[in-house]
């Protein structure tokens, strides 16, 4: 039993700590809300057969059986995906992780499992734990997405570390409708959203604070953002491999004589000119403009190319 196998780790929700190993077997295990089911959810966002792990040609796969509220890997909605590890699977209200272990070890652990429960999680009380983790662990997308199927209310508090900020996202029934981070006021609240998903180190927890009153609420979908929110990142990181892009505390400097008669600069890139001889302060562009960070990247550093601007 030298190989290795998958196993579900509850990352969060009613079942956290719980493991669940995927030792290959004839039918697979099924999931759901069913007590016949191999996994049992007591969830009532879980449909009573909701998805199946079965075995074929040498890997593991997710199938999910035509469930209410469906299955989620990885921030998107799938039918069928062959595992991996480091996935990230939200079954209703329970998020799990994808790990590999020595099947020797997974034997163990089924047979410590049939002896104290822990392979057939019973509901408890969901208030007895609290929501927190570390974005290390747990990215922000499936963090949202858990508490979107969980229909949460409360204020997501979200620190990242390596810069000391913290941005706070508003819930009501599971849906994000206000996001703010400290320190930017003129931020609007889509683009706060946005921002906190790139960010990979820090931590969150959850609380029971409502927000009552805000300033603009989100009127996309969290599947839009979520969306939009992964291509921006994308495309700024492809464009950072081609041109240096300034950091979010940057102090941009205007080149004088300019090689380009201002003029000739198209109207985004003229504001931007004249608020940076003003403020200098690349932040402030990116927190008060209505643009999105990827076009507001795009637009410096295309004045960079031009010898516009400059910035280290």
């Amino acid at each position: 039993m030298g190989e290795d196998v998958h196993v579900l780790r509850f990352l969060t929700g009613k079942y956290q700590g719980d493991e669940f190993p995927l030792i290959p077997a004839d039918g697979g295990y099924v999931v759901g809300r069913s007590s016949e089911v191999d996994l049992v959810l007591a969830d009532d966002a879980v449909s009573r057969k909701h998805a199946r792990f079965y075995f074929e040609r040498g890997r593991t796969w997710l199938r999910d059986l035509g469930s209410r509220n469906g299955t989620a890997v990885n921030g998107e909605r799938r039918l069928f995906h062959c595992l991996r590890e480091g996935d990230r699977i939200v079954v209703g209200s329970s998020l799990m992780g994808v790990a590999l272990i020595n099947a020797g070890d997974a034997a163990k652990l089924r047979r410590g499992g049939e002896k104290s429960g822990r392979s057939r999680p019973e509901p408890e009380d969901s208030g007895s734990r609290s929501m927190s983790g570390s974005l290390d662990d747990i990215p922000l997308v499936d963090v949202l997405q858990w508490l979107g199927t969980s229909r949460k209310t409360g204020t997501l508090n979200v620190r990242r570390t390596d810069q000391s900020r913290v941005g706070r996202i508003a819930l009501r029934d599971g849906y994000a409708f206000y996001a703010s981070i400290e320190g930017t006021k003129d931020l609007d609240p889509e683009k706060a959203m946005m921002r906190m998903l790139a960010w990979s180190k820090g931590t969150f927890s959850l609380d029971n604070n409502i927000v009552e009153d805000v300033p603009k609420e989100i009127q996309t979908s969290l599947e839009h953002v979520l969306m939009e929110s992964a291509r921006q990142q994308d495309e700024i990181e492809h464009l950072r491999e081609r041109r240096p892009l300034p950091t979010y505390d940057s102090e941009i400097q205007i080149m004088s004589p300019s090689p380009v008669r201002w003029r000739e600069l198209e109207p985004l890139h003229l504001d931007m000119v004249q608020d940076l001889i003003e403020r200098r302060k690349w932040a402030y562009v990116l927190d008060s403009y209505p643009n999105d960070d990827l076009s507001l990247y795009r637009a410096i550093a295309d004045l960079r190319k031009r010898g516009v601007v400059d910035y280290d």
